[in-house]
Order: structure tokens, then sequence, then C-alpha cells
């Protein structure tokens, strides 16, 4: 009666016939054997004792006819066992022995020396060591498989060629852009996306101006900020967000601007270089505001060649005046609302700034040269405590800037 490999239901199905070489080890991925599962079974499907009956490997003999076990087993222990170790009873054919003399050789490795552990059902008898050929399960001749190499294929081929065309027609595109962009003139067309188009003033001189109208309703008011009765250097109106150009501003002057804005939106004033690039921010108020910025209080940036006025929606109006044209408060106290410019005369002094609204407000101050006085940011609720050097001189007046994002904030400054 013949023994046949019975491998766990979780375990691939081995080829027909198939049995493992000495030290033959499954691949891990299959998972481990239930414990005490029968490996070797005969041909009515009863288990067969083994001396090893954790070793898939170890081929026990085979049973008598009657079912019984053969009285010479000839094993003495896993890797003690030499070829021909296991003596066959007299009736066995010798194809049986030849089965039982595939157990290992004395010292042979646990991972055997075809398939190892990732062999799967590779190394079957007749595989390497046997004088055979690996086996392969499900090819003809039991050689391993052949990959077609794909870009031999006509697929791969027509794969091949459609990338060469994919990347002629992207160069092709990207040359021709360049070609197109570099056709126009430069000077125009980064005047055309950079600033507004120049209109004129009712004097007939030319102006630099946003589109769209400008604010129609009230301005908001802000509290002991007299109005201003001087001619501006000048105006700049439209709505939503534009850059404006301006060649008003002379270099070594100082500037300052009247804002008003009508709207539900942030609106800032960026000043421009003469690359269009922002550089200085003015004002940065929230929904309809009105106040005044100095120009380039800092002297960072020079002043400049034009103006990014950012909001996503509403109208607004920016007048610009010399600094002359501002009305000095001396040192006098002042109580008002919102952003607010203003100029300091007189001796040295101390002065505190005093929050009077719900948010928190920024102060600084710097004289004509550029030199910064003092800046803080005064919170609700607080006090600020400055000193106002002497400025007696009109070339020494300090330049004042409170700056809030809503108008109707309220401030106080008083000294000591």
């Amino acid at each position: 009666m013949s023994l046949r490999f019975n491998p766990p239901p979780h375990w691939p199905p081995p080829p027909e016939g198939w049995r493992p070489d000495p030290g033959w080890r499954p691949d891990p991925s299959w998972g481990p054997a239930p414990q005490g599962w029968p490996f070797w079974v005969d041909d009515n499907g009863n288990p067969v004792p083994s001396d090893h009956p954790d070793d898939p490997s170890f081929i026990p003999p085979e049973p008598e006819a009657d079912g019984s076990s053969p009285k010479d087993q000839g094993q003495s222990g896993f890797g003690d066992r030499t070829q021909g170790s296991q003596h066959p009873p007299e009736d066995q054919s010798s194809q049986e022995g030849s089965d039982r003399a595939q157990q290992p050789t004395a010292g042979a490795s646990p991972h055997g020396t075809s398939g190892g552990w990732n062999g799967g059902w590779n190394g079957g008898q007749g595989g390497p060591g046997q004088g055979g050929s690996t086996q392969w399960s499900g090819y003809p001749g039991g050689q391993a498989p052949r990959k077609k190499n794909f870009f031999t294929t006509t697929a791969g081929i027509l794969s091949i060629i459609g990338a060469i065309l994919l990347v002629l027609i992207v160069a092709l595109v990207l040359v021709l852009a360049g070609i197109i962009g570099k056709s126009g003139d430069p000077e125009e067309s980064q005047t055309a996306s950079s600033y507004a188009t120049e209109s004129s003033t009712a004097s007939g001189s030319p102006q630099a101006s946003g589109t769209g109208s400008a604010p129609s309703g009230s301005r908001p008011d802000q509290a002991n900020i007299p109005g201003n009765d001087a001619e501006p250097v000048e105006t700049l109106s439209g709505e939503g967000d534009q850059r404006v150009k301006t060649d008003k501003l002379k270099d070594g002057h100082v500037y300052y601007a009247e804002y008003w804005f009508e709207g539900e939106s942030n609106f800032a004033i960026w000043g421009m270089d003469d690359k269009g690039e922002d550089s200085g921010l003015y004002a940065n108020d929230i929904d309809t505001s009105a106040g005044s910025s100095w120009i380039d209080l800092d002297g960072l940036y020079g002043n400049p060649k034009g103006f990014h006025m950012d909001a996503t929606e509403g109208s607004w109006e920016v007048k610009l005046y010399d600094k002359n044209a501002i009305q000095s408060e001396g040192d006098k106290p002042l109580e008002s609302n919102g952003t607010v410019a203003y100029v300091y005369q007189g001796p040295k002094k101390d002065a505190t700034f005093e929050n009077l609204g719900h948010e928190s407000f920024e102060i600084e101050a710097y004289d004509l040269k550029g030199n910064r006085t003092f800046h803080e940011n005064v919170s609700e609720g607080q006090k600020k405590d400055v000193s106002f050097p002497d400025a007696t001189k009109d070339d020494d007046n300090i330049l004042v800037q409170v700056r809030t994002t809503h108008v109707e904030e309220k401030w106080k400054m008083s000294y000591r």
C-alpha cells in the first residue's frame, strides 16, 4: 500500500504524486499546519503514523497491505538516518525502497537543499540534489515559466511610440508658448497687468487712477480730526482689488494719505516699488472705514511708485498730501477713533496712550530722518507710557501713527 502526501486544507494542493525532498519546508506564507496534522495517508486516506509528526519532509515507512506497520523501521532519529537505512519488507518493491531512500543524510540542514523556506512545492523528488531539475507545477516539462518582455509585444511597442509622441507635443506647446509670450511689448504688457489705465483730471493733466466709482455714502467720522482743506497731490479712486501707478511722490519728501473705504470686506493699502511688487503696508481695515496714514513712515522702502488697493469688493478713495498739509496738534491731548496720522511739535514730554475700545491697537512714531521714537501695542483696557523727544523745531517734528482695524475703535493720548 503506497503513501500520499496530505497537506493541510489551507495549503495549496501539490502536484500529482509529489513527495518532498529531505529537509523541505513549506512557504511561510501558507501558515503553520494544525498541531498533530498527519502529513501522510495511505491509499484509503487513513493517517500513517510518523516518528517525526511535525516534519512534513519525513516520509514514514509504508504500511503493509493488511494495514500493519513494518517491524524493522530502521529509524534512529532525524539527522542520524543515512540513505538506505530504512529497509523495506521483502514484499515491497524496489521503487518503495527508493522512496524511503529520500530521507535526509546525516548532518543535513533542516532547511533542505531544494526549495528552502520559500520554495513552495518546488524542490520535490527529482529536484536539485536528486539528479533532476526543479519542478514547477502547471508548466510543460517541469520548466520554469519564461516571462515575455512587455516591450517586445505589440502593446509595448505602441506604448513606446505614444510616449514619444506625447513628449514631442508637450515640447512643441512649450516652444510656441515662449514665442507668443515674447511677441508682445514687455513694457506694454507690464503696464496693462500691473497698473490701471491713466485717466485725465478736470485740468487735463494725466493722473493715475483706478477704475470704478468712488464711495458715495457718508464718510465715517473720526473724533477731533478736522477736515483737510489743502489740495491733494493726487486722488485715486475705484472699486475692488486694483493696482494703480503714480509719479507724483518725489523722493526726499514726506507724504501722508487720507483714505475712505465703503464695503464689507478687508481693505488694505500697499505701496508698490518700481517692479510693481508690494513694499509697505499703509492701511489694513475691516468693513467701511476711514483714516490717515504716513507714507513710508520708517523710510525703509522710499516713496512708492504706485499703490495696491487690496479689497475683495467695495469702493475706495485715497488722497495723497504733502506732510505740511496735516494739521499739527502740537502737544495737546488727543482722543479719537480709527487709524490716525498726526504730528507732534513741542518740548520733551511723557505721554500715555489708553485703549478705550474692544480691540488692541498699534502706536509708533519716527522723526523726519526715519529713526523710531517708540513702538507699542495697546490691548483692550490697557495703557502704554511713551516718551516724546524735544520737537520744538520744524526739523524735529515727530510723525505719530495710530493703527486700528475698525474705525469705531476708540483711543486716547494724554501727557503726564
